[in-house]
């Protein structure tokens, strides 16, 4: 039961708090303080209950059991962005707050709402946070790092004094992380508190005051202080060693590359057999836009045109594309590369079923299809209670394993974007080994990732993009996480006249 606490200091204070899904135990026993003016870490691993606490705190749903107590506006901004597609950005911020700002002689208001004033608060709030969005622009027509800017700004515009944040960085470059620890570090000097969510323990060590570890529902270690024992972190997320939670180590070993398996751009994108080619840049500058043209999802002429296994496929639908070997690992999964009623066999077969799941006249044989199901339910660690549960059911880092699970298990060439988003780290150093037995056994990659220590790990070579344009490739050898993080707060490209194809 959520109660008022009478000490405006605390903002929060969970103790043993419990929680079910029918037979779905999420939480068992956590305990959470949350004080105003510090930054407090929650971490775990996917299935852990992180989401569910924060969705208690927030008031989205209630708790079977223990105290939870709450004494100031908490703002939640989800992993899986509440963006409504139709709506500017600033109508997403705004909306259900229209009447925050009293009617004005500011501008003529359209429906009751004053949009001028609406527009003048909210570009106060950008100037003030940091936090830039371009307001006119259509949620839909948005990347999602630009997205997640707008849903926290949405919860500071409703004065949020407790702000959760699910995965922020995600999509952030170095310097954007350290901007927004920055409008974070400010809000907390300013007497608000901030939980945040990750999986990236270099960022917690930085930057969090305190750090709480959930596993399998329950609180299992809380360090107060910083600095931070990070083993023993890595140690209490996975229930044993902390080496299946380190981030997959610099590769030095060179693999023998073979034919050109992917060409766009032109020609200056090439990945051959063997092969995993990193893309590098800030959320916004044409990623979607270079995975959607290869993909077959749409046309955009500057990546034109596309050449699989040698043969020419800009004109060829996306479904041809699929049945020639092509994968795609969309950026948001829950948005485009799912079905969130559907089972786990359903949206691992619906893609493009195998022949062997087909009978005589073409029906699909349910009980191979939960069979092929639950064996990438094994290979892929994926915490589900089936073959048959929902999709929509499952944490976020779990539905990115079935998807990953699906895309791999019969590609010939894998488009990755941000393949390992809201995944744990025993999670991730999995991802990353069936990555790179994919190339192993002869297949490409193309991999967009915001995470510069999985670029810099899993590429041979790295492009950068900029409004669209791509660089030439730099080995991984030429780079460092220092220097490709300075490239692309610059994004010094090379001269035109250098990477003319």
């Amino acid at each position: 039961m959520t109660q008022e606490i009478a000490n405006p200091a605390t903002h929060v204070r969970c103790v043993g708090v419990a929680k079910s899904f029918g037979s779905v135990q999420a939480l068992r026993h956590a305990d959470l303080i949350v004080d105003a003016g510090r930054i407090s870490a929650l971490v775990g691993e996917n299935g852990a209950g992180k989401s569910t606490l924060m969705q208690l705190i927030s008031g989205d749903i209630e708790a079977d059991a223990g105290t939870l107590e709450v004494t100031t506006k908490v703002g939640l901004v989800r992993q899986q962005l509440s963006t409504i597609g139709e709506l500017t950005l600033l109508e997403n911020i705004v909306f259900g707050a229209e009447r925050i700002v009293a009617p004005s002689g500011l501008s003529r208001i359209v429906g009751g709402i004053n949009w001028r004033a609406h527009r003048l608060r909210v570009g106060d709030l950008m100037e003030r946070t940091g936090l830039k969005v371009p307001l006119e622009r259509l949620a839909a027509d948005a990347p999602v790092g630009i997205r997640q800017r707008a849903d926290i700004l949405s919860a500071l515009y409703r004065g949020a004094r407790c702000l959760l944040l699910d995965e922020p960085t995600t999509y952030l470059t170095p310097y954007e992380v350290d901007g927004l620890f920055e409008v974070m570090r400010g809000l907390a000097e300013r007497g608000m508190s901030v939980v945040f969510i990750s999986h990236r323990l270099r960022e917690v060590a930085q930057h969090c005051d305190e750090v709480s570890v959930l596993r399998r529902g329950d609180t299992v270690l809380h360090l107060d202080a910083a600095p931070f024992d990070l083993p023993a972190v890595g140690r209490a997320m996975s229930g044993g060693s902390s080496e299946q939670s380190a981030v997959v180590e610099r590769l030095e070993t060179r693999r023998e590359l073979g034919d050109v398996r992917l060409g766009a751009a032109g020609g200056r994108l090439q990945v051959r057999a063997h092969e995993i080619v990193g893309i590098a840049g800030v959320s916004g500058n044409g990623q979607n836009e270079l995975l959607d043209t290869i993909a077959g999802i749409d046309r955009h002429a500057e990546h034109l045109p596309v050449v699989l296994d040698g043969i020419d496929v800009s004109r060829v639908r996306a479904r041809r594309r699929r049945e020639v070997g092509l994968r795609f690992i969309p950026e948001s999964i829950k948005e485009s590369g799912s079905a969130q009623d559907a089972s786990i066999t359903d949206n691992i077969v619906t893609a493009n079923p195998p022949v062997t799941l087909r009978g005589p006249v073409g029906i699909l044989r349910r009980g191979r299809a939960d069979e092929l199901a639950a064996h990438l339910i094994a290979e892929g660690d994926i915490v589900a209670s089936g073959p048959r549960q929902r999709a929509g059911e499952l944490s976020g880092g779990n539905l990115q394993r079935v998807a990953v699970a699906r895309e791999l298990s019969d590609a010939r060439i894998l488009l990755a974007h941000e393949p390992t988003r809201g995944v744990d780290f025993g999670g991730v150093a999995l991802i990353h080994r069936q990555l790179l037995a994919f190339v192993e056994g002869g297949g490409a990659v193309l991999l967009l990732s915001s995470d510069l220590d999985e670029l810099l790990a899993l590429s041979d070579r790295i492009h950068l993009i900029d409004r669209g344009r791509l660089s030439r490739s730099y080995d991984r050898g030429e780079l460092s996480v220092a220097r490709l993080g300075e490239l692309l707060g610059g994004l010094e490209l090379d001269r035109p006249e250098e990477v003319a194809s």
